[in-house]
């Protein structure tokens, strides 16, 4: 679905314009001071979450049955390019995760960590790509010095 943008400050003048688009597509509402914002019906937001609830739900009985956790993680692969470059027992590590946090998520409405996971799990796809940067992340650093400070105007 497109989403529509408006500025805030539009919107305030122009609000029945703006809500009227709002009957028919979500609409992000850009602010200069803030986040932007997002301004949808209840019953789209309700479809969004009821369909997370049937895919996290769906997945989570997939990788429950070992005859199809191989494909469900083999899915993920293809859908998120960059889990290839996870072994084999980490992309199902992630699998699992995927599939919790996505139901965690769906049980608060928090969505936020979602986005986390994703993040953190690609970080460690690139690093695990890269001996390079592998070497420079676990070299030894040593031990910080203590370096004793006077308080100012003591």
């Amino acid at each position: 679905m497109t989403i529509a943008e408006f500025t805030f400050s539009y919107m305030l003048r122009n609000s029945g314009e703006v809500l009227s688009v709002v009957e028919h597509a979500d609409v992000r509402l850009e602010r200069r001071d803030g986040a932007d914002l997002l301004v949808g019906t209840v019953a789209r937001e309700e479809a969004v979450r009821a369909s997370l609830d049937m895919a996290s739900r769906v997945l989570a009985l997939m990788l429950s049955d070992e005859r199809l956790a191989s494909d469900v993680v083999d899915a993920m692969r293809v859908a998120l390019p960059w889990v290839e470059w996870l072994d084999e027992a980490d992309r199902r590590e992630f699998a699992d995760a995927f599939v919790r946090t996505a139901s965690a998520c769906r049980d608060t409405g928090q969505y936020g960590p979602m986005a986390k996971l994703l993040n953190r799990w690609k970080a460690s796809a690139e690093i695990a790509q890269s001996p390079e940067l592998e070497a420079l992340l676990t070299a030894p650093r040593g031990k910080d010095k203590r370096v004793a400070l006077s308080r100012p105007g003591v």
